[in-house]
């Protein structure tokens, strides 16, 4: 579970992170965006920066310090080497297709998200328009996953739009190997 939110004081967003914990979501799995208070949050399963925070750590320390998972969101190959390189864990990569997020701008692309994968040998997350329909494009291309927003949150039946994100998903691991 990946808390970003922006609108949220540090406060709320830690209430979201312990809800979470209470109703069962181990620890492991919760990682915080924008996070940099960690010594006081080290029970967190993660932290998730953008570009501008790459400057101020030295990520590979501060993930055998704290043992966090370190994601850094990326937007070019250029960047995801330089986020490789000073010691993130894993990749967000997009925005891939046209998102409601970013209404303005020009998608990346699944020839970008495929070059960015076979460049790095860190896991590469897809995000921005991510839907069930192009599960398998996103996992041809290389992603070892897909971050999705508004897929869930702005359809009026998020359990079944969740729902039918697993089956893709499921079908796509199934589906045999392209040539």
């Amino acid at each position: 579970m990946h808390i970003r939110e922006k609108k949220l004081t540090l406060e709320q967003q830690m209430y979201w992170a312990q809800s979470l914990k209470t109703q069962g979501v181990p620890s492991k799995r919760i990682v915080m965006n924008g996070l940099d208070q960690l010594a006081q949050h080290a029970w967190l399963g993660g932290v998730h920066w953008g570009q501008a925070a790459i400057q101020g750590y030295d990520l590979a320390e501060l993930n055998r310090l704290n043992r966090l998972r370190v994601g850094m969101s990326v937007h070019s190959l250029k960047e995801a080497k330089v986020a490789e390189e000073r010691g993130a864990d894993y990749l967000f990569y997009g925005h891939v297709y046209e998102s409601n997020c970013k209404p303005n701008c020009e998608p990346r692309g699944l020839i970008a998200l495929a070059e960015v994968c076979s460049n790095v040998s860190i896991p590469v997350i897809a995000i921005g328009g991510i839907r069930p329909e192009n599960i398998g494009a996103i996992r041809t291309a290389g992603a070892k996953g897909a971050a999705v927003i508004s897929t869930i949150w702005m359809n009026s039946k998020p359990e079944l739009a969740a729902a039918s994100l697993r089956q893709a998903i499921k079908d796509s691991e199934n589906a045999e190997p392209r040539r």
